[in-house]
């Protein structure tokens, strides 16, 4: 296998795994533009809705779905709506960051991190990936080519050494480079 078949078969490998980071899809604060239109309405039942966000622990969800319904009838139905869609939004990830495999997966994710970090700087040159199953999102896979058996077993070693928060699936394969 030449170095173009090997790059192509890492970089399909690596699209077959999670790599980006689930924190930045989820929402915890309203968005600029509800809050823009949110504050020029000036009211005091506004700002304390405001001070809410972001959500920072379960009983305020419960203040802020009882500010919605005072707010209803004094807000614009689109802006009502709008802010009535976030807070959904909002509750659902707040309550999926807080359940049990929420708080593994984002465990893993920081683990990843951290070890993209160390890859990056320990292994500058290394054809190797860091995600999680699209199938079984509480997983953890390192995978890519590298030249012999010592290399893999180097990586493995320092992999399992940063403590991940579960165990690794290794997918690491073994290539040598042929001559042109």
């Amino acid at each position: 296998m030449d170095i173009k078949d090997i790059t192509l078969k890492f970089y399909q490998e690596k699209e077959s795994t999670i790599q980006y980071d689930v924190l930045e899809l989820l929402q915890t604060d309203l968005s600029d533009d509800i809050k823009k239109h949110l504050k020029k309405l000036n009211s005091s039942n506004i700002e304390k809705l405001l001070s809410f966000f972001p959500i920072r622990n379960k009983s305020q969800i419960s203040e802020v779905k009882n500010l919605l319904k005072t707010l209803k009838a004094s807000l614009p139905k689109e802006i009502f709506s709008e802010l009535k869609d976030e807070v959904k939004d909002i509750c659902i990830d707040y309550t999926w960051i807080h359940s049990k495999e929420g708080e593994k997966i984002l465990q893993i994710e920081q683990w990843i991190k951290n070890a993209r970090y160390n890859l990056a700087s320990d292994f500058p040159n290394a054809m190797i990936y860091i995600g999680r199953s699209f199938i079984n999102p509480v997983s953890l896979i390192i995978g890519g080519f590298v030249e012999n058996q010592n290399v893999k077993d180097l990586l493995k070693t320092h992999f399992d050494n940063l403590r991940p928060p579960i165990k690794i699936d290794y997918k690491i394969s073994l290539f040598h480079k042929t001559q042109d």
